[in-house]
């Protein structure tokens, strides 16, 4: 039966520093939830307080509503998955996985019925009497999870599992985590940095940094929506531009310079004055390379052609640089130092304060967008 987590204003301290900052979150029953943000954002830290690997310095994290702060680590019954798998190298995949049936003292009938349906579960059924060392980065990894699940934890908490894998293998065991994940119904805290491993198996993502965290919600939300400048520059890729606000009798226009604006539709209009100084997020694949006199003018610095897409690293009369993604079988692969007029998708670009770097689009703003 699946559990839910509720993390309620947590702090962490190493000493003067604080890691952690009453930090609160909700995982709900059955969810996979990820923990992403770049490296010593506090991430792993929060993970090791959720099973007990570190203490917590105040505030409470509670499973089902039981405040679980100074239960020991054995008696939480999580399973975790490290970064280095942590198997044992002269134990087979069946040892390995009966590990924690025997400290749990769990009788040989019902551990060896445990076992044979972990091994389906994460399909290694056929390697059950080898050394890890005869098998693939991406089967012991499947080991690791096994042997986290097969004693049947209430929470499955994952740190940073596929970073020892290349990009193949990665892409591989991120949707058999995933699948499994859904299949056992567990409610799991997944640990990352890989924004696109955050954004493919996510049910919800908190992104961190600094110890607090900047946004909570599903991958689409958290990608088409970033809620500041950190969060769109750290999910994907976003240049930041500068722009100015004007009030109009149809509505709020944001000018990129004297020659182009877009009207928005879905910005907080309270929080906005006349000529207000804004910074305008707009993804690569969010500008448009047009022959119209109007538009954001630049010229190609660099060109550089991946197969399906082109990108352009483009600088602009204003001095900043962006860079621009165009399908290379909708156009010709324009030359470096060439001239060019950008448009933008009004759609699905981002508007930020210049002084907060919090977002300026309203919530639901992205259907309101016209």
């Amino acid at each position: 039966m699946s559990v839910s987590v509720n993390i309620d204003k947590v702090v962490k301290k190493f000493g003067e520093d604080k890691v952690i900052d009453k930090l609160s979150l909700d995982i709900q029953k059955g969810e996979l939830f990820t923990l992403l943000g770049p490296s010593g954002c506090g991430k792993t830290t929060l993970l090791r307080m959720i099973i007990g690997f570190h203490s917590i310095d105040d505030g409470q994290i509670k499973i089902d509503d039981k405040v679980i702060n100074h239960i020991p680590v054995n008696k939480r019954k999580m399973g975790m998955v490290f970064q280095n798998y942590a198997i044992f190298p002269h134990m087979t995949v069946e040892d390995n996985i009966a590990f924690g049936l025997k400290v749990n003292k769990i009788g040989k009938e019902e551990m060896t019925e445990r076992i044979n349906d972990i091994l389906k579960t994460v399909r290694i059924e056929e390697h059950k009497t080898k050394k890890p060392e005869n098998l693939s980065g991406g089967q012991q990894q499947r080991i690791a999870l096994a042997r986290a699940l097969v004693i049947h934890p209430k929470v499955l908490l994952m740190d940073e599992p596929l970073s020892n894998l290349d990009a193949k293998l990665r892409i591989e065991m991120r949707n058999a985590i995933k699948n499994i994940q859904q299949e056992v119904g567990i409610t799991t805290v997944y640990v990352t940095h890989d924004q696109e491993e955050a954004l493919a198996i996510s049910d919800r993502i908190a992104v961190m940094n600094k110890g607090i965290i900047q946004q909570i919600g599903k991958p689409e939300e958290i990608y088409s929506r970033p809620a500041n400048v950190f969060v769109s520059q750290f999910i994907g890729t976003s240049n930041i531009i500068k722009g100015i606000i004007k009030k109009k009798e149809d509505g709020l226009y944001v000018h990129l310079n004297d020659m182009y604006s877009v009207k928005m539709n879905n910005l907080k209009q309270d929080e906005i004055v006349d000529k207000q100084e804004v910074l305008v997020s707009v993804r690569p694949q969010e500008f448009i390379i047009t022959n119209k006199e109007s538009g954001i003018k630049g010229e190609i610095d660099s060109t550089m052609f991946l197969g399906l897409n082109t990108h352009y690293f483009v600088n602009l009369d204003s001095g900043e640089r962006v860079e621009v993604i165009q399908d290379s079988e909708e156009e010709e692969i324009l030359p470096e130092g060439k001239d060019i007029n950008l448009n933008i998708k009004s759609k699905k670009i981002n508007i930020y304060h210049a002084d907060t770097k919090e977002t300026l689009i309203k919530a639901g703003g992205h259907d309101e967008q016209k």
